[in-house]
């Protein structure tokens, strides 16, 4: 198995710019998940440093983009890994995430029950993201925190539901899917597919922990012959071939 230093490499090999340290992407990822800022474990985010360093390998134009944010870790991860010309738009309800629909599978709605309960557990035994007050300022200073400064960086964040919000503004070169159910899902890629560039990279954090997400995914990956699997090690990355 090839290690994420030798995948960097290979994403730059023969271009002007230089490879990313591969030891301060590592660094990055172990604070992020030190810090109890994600849910997504190292093996995830260096799924998303490899589809992000793609694009900006590649050049592929366009703007950044994340669909579920919970407390900001991948977030944080992409604003440290965009150069600063590259907006980064940040969507999520920033408060307790809506239901699963009949399109989930059972495994969504249990996970579902336990949040609604109010006895879902945070990551490290801090409060669960769904239950804080506020979330939006709370991710705010966990991307400053972090040295990511949205003014400065690029970086928006827009709160609402995706089927409110979600309405990229031109061509899309990344997107972090990290939402969960069939529907939110469904909605993300009729939202954004359409606008992703040629190279571009659409990454799915929950295609191999939620059934209604891979539904969503393969139900639109069989009738989308210009998109192909880029990768499928725990998340799914797809690159816009044509």
């Amino acid at each position: 198995m090839t290690t994420l230093w030798q995948r960097l490499r290979s994403l730059f090999a023969g271009g002007e710019a230089a490879p990313p340290d591969a030891a301060a992407v590592a660094a990055t990822i172990a604070a992020i998940r030190a810090a109890n800022l994600s849910y997504c474990g190292p093996p995830k985010l260096e799924n998303i440093a490899e589809a992000a360093l793609a694009v900006r390998a590649a050049r592929v134009p366009g703007r950044w983009l994340e669909a579920g944010v919970a407390l900001g870790g991948s977030a944080i991860l992409l604003g440290k890994l965009k150069d600063r010309a590259t907006p980064l738009d940040l969507y999520d309800v920033f408060g307790l995430i809506p239901p699963p629909g009949p399109s989930d599978g059972e495994d969504a709605h249990r996970r579902y029950a336990e949040i609604a309960s109010g006895t879902s557990q945070g990551l490290g035994g801090e409060t669960y993201y769904g239950y804080v007050d506020d979330l939006e300022s709370k991710v705010r200073a966990n991307l400053a925190r972090f040295g990511v400064e949205p003014a400065r960086d690029g970086v928006r964040l827009h709160r609402g539901l995706f089927e409110d919000t979600l309405r990229p503004e031109g061509p899309v070169a990344l997107a972090h899917f990290d939402c969960d159910w069939y529907e939110s899902v469904r909605v993300c890629i009729a939202r954004t597919a359409p606008h992703v560039a040629v190279g571009g990279m659409l990454v799915f954090d929950d295609y191999s922990s939620y059934a209604g997400c891979r539904r969503a995914v393969d139900e639109w990956l069989a009738q989308a012959p210009g998109f192909a699997i880029e990768f499928h090690r725990r998340s799914l990355g797809v690159r816009r071939r044509a």
